[in-house]
């Protein structure tokens, strides 16, 4: 029996979108172009995401490579979260999960910013608890970071359903017993969730 929903969090509760974010932040094309490669897909960003540096320390090595659009890459990693939007449908989604008694986690691959931002989530209030990469220095697909957030909050993996928008993650989450789901949209996972009997059918 499910009694725990575990979330992804970029593109299934939160829309991710660094290629739409990074014209926010500058209108130069070349600029938004270079910081986008060297920064958003990084080694400092998958990095971050692990704890394995700062983000000062990722700045600095950024603008190393790229000295000339130094003050957009500080710009840039300061103030990204405020591109993240809940995706239409799911703080809904939530809601009900949690109306219905189920516990509902968090289990991202971001970095320490996720604590200056977490309070300006409406939906994140009702969540009871929080497994974040960077604190854990675990990251998915590394089937510990399961195990992790099972230690933690006392639950069984086998009454855990991990929603996630990356098939690679869903194998892992699988590996380390838990139940999965592929995130194609709030419309499939609110049918995924009704033909289980975790939401009630309308």
């Amino acid at each position: 029996m499910i009694k725990n929903i575990v979330f992804d969090m970029g593109n299934v509760l939160l829309e991710y979108n660094p290629e739409r974010y990074i014209k926010t932040v500058t209108t130069d094309e070349v600029a938004a172009g270079s910081v986008l490669e060297e920064l958003f897909h990084s080694d400092e960003w998958r990095m971050l995401d692990a704890g394995a540096i700062t983000e000062d320390e990722a700045v600095t090595r950024v603008c190393a490579r790229i000295p000339q659009y130094a003050g957009i890459v500080e710009k840039a990693l300061v103030n990204w979260h405020n591109d993240l939007t809940p995706i239409e449908g799911m703080p809904e989604i939530v809601s009900e999960l949690k109306k219905r008694g189920y516990k509902i986690y968090l289990l991202s691959n971001t970095s320490m910013y996720f604590y200056n931002f977490k309070d300006r989530v409406d939906m994140f209030r009702l969540f009871d608890g929080f497994i974040i990469s960077a604190k854990e220095n675990l990251v998915k697909p590394d089937i510990l970071i399961f195990e992790r957030l099972c230690a933690r909050y006392h639950i069984k993996a086998n009454e855990c359903l991990f929603i996630d928008d990356l098939q690679t993650n869903i194998d892992s989450c699988e590996k380390a017993g838990f139940h999965g789901h592929l995130f194609l949209g709030e419309e499939d996972l609110h049918e995924y969730l009704q033909s289980i009997d975790i939401l009630q059918k309308t």
